[in-house]
Formats: C-alpha cells, structure tokens, sequence
C-alpha cells in the first residue's frame, strides 16, 4: 500500500515537532540497490534528518536518507567485521529503530516491521501498513511523551491511563481505526 500524499503530509508535520524535516533526493541514498519508490516518496515529503523522538524507554530514531545505508550495519552486515548477517532478509531495509531494535522496511510488500535487536533470529512482525503511517504513529507518541513531562508516568512507572487514551485517540485519527491505535500502543509498551 502507498502512503497517501495526506498521510505523508501529516507525518512531516508530527515529525517537525520533533527534529529538522526536508526534501531529500534519490540522489542522496548510498545503498547498492535502487531505492524503493515508496521510500523515495517518504524522503521527498516527509524527509527526516537525523529526528531522534523520545519515548516511555528508548527514544526512536529515523536517519536522514544520506546515512540510511550506514544505518544497516548491526543489521545487514556486522558492523565490526563487514560480514553480512546470514539470517538477514535481502528485502529488508532498517528505516528506524528504538534502542538497537528495528524498524523494518519491505521492499516487496512495502509494509514496516518490527524485530526486537539481539533475540536470535529475526523474526519480524507487520507493524504498519507504510512508513508514513510509521512516522506519524512515532511522531504522536513522542509529542505525548514530551507534553506530558514528568506526569506522564505514575508511582511505578506505568503509563497515566489519560496519556494512553490520548495516544489511541490521535492515533486513530492518522490510522482510520483504533483497534489499530490500540495495537500500536500496546506494542509500544504503553499498555
């Protein structure tokens, strides 16, 4: 499924909130396949450079597309030794991650997963339906986080119920479902 030009254009607002946004070119990517034109897309409107957005735990970090091919390296290939991952599906390409565990984008479904960092074998899980849908869900849960400050979480460290139900609420509203929303923010850890 192709990000709407609606989605896209949600998701560079969220994302601004959060860190510099530009156009970049095709021209920018450094991998040794072409870049996907979903992915092409996502950087000519939405165009994250370097957003880090911070989060209940780790923060999420979206590279700009000048650094998404380094970005592979502990996933594709072992950063140290240059040695490809053999477990690593040639049709995935990390477009985000949150501490070390990845977002993965398909480049034949063009669909993101998520794989916990250091589990083994990667067996990802569909997450989103499209990058765009990806950053603007990464976007809302970072502006709750940040709105909230230090009452975001109570005594023991959970998530408010109040800030959850905002969460799901907006997210809903990018996502057209909030059973949707709800998976999303469960996912998150936010349950």
């Amino acid at each position: 499924m192709r990000p709407s030009p609606k989605a896209l254009s949600s998701a560079r607002t969220l994302l601004a909130e959060h860190g510099e946004v530009r156009s970049q070119p095709a021209s920018d990517w450094r991998g040794t396949f072409p870049l996907p034109s979903d992915l092409a897309k996502f950087y000519d409107v939405v165009g994250p450079v370097d957003v880090t957005i911070e989060g209940y735990g780790n923060p999420n970090f979206l590279p700009s597309l000048a650094k998404l091919w380094e970005f592979q390296a502990g996933y594709r290939w072992n950063g140290l030794s240059g040695e490809p991952i053999v477990d690593w599906n040639d049709n995935w390409l990390v477009v985000a991650d949150e501490g070390g565990d990845a977002f993965i984008f398909d480049r034949v479904s063009s669909k993101v997963l998520f794989a916990q960092h250091g589990q083994g074998a990667w067996e990802p899980e569909e997450w989103f339906t499209d990058v765009g849908a990806m950053a603007c869900c990464m976007a809302i849960l970072g502006s709750v986080v940040r709105r909230a400050g230090e009452d975001f979480t109570d005594a023991g460290s959970n998530v408010k119920p109040e800030h959850r139900q905002n969460a799901i609420v907006r997210i809903a509203e990018v996502l057209g479902s909030r059973s949707d929303a709800e998976a999303i923010v469960d996912g998150a850890g936010w349950g």
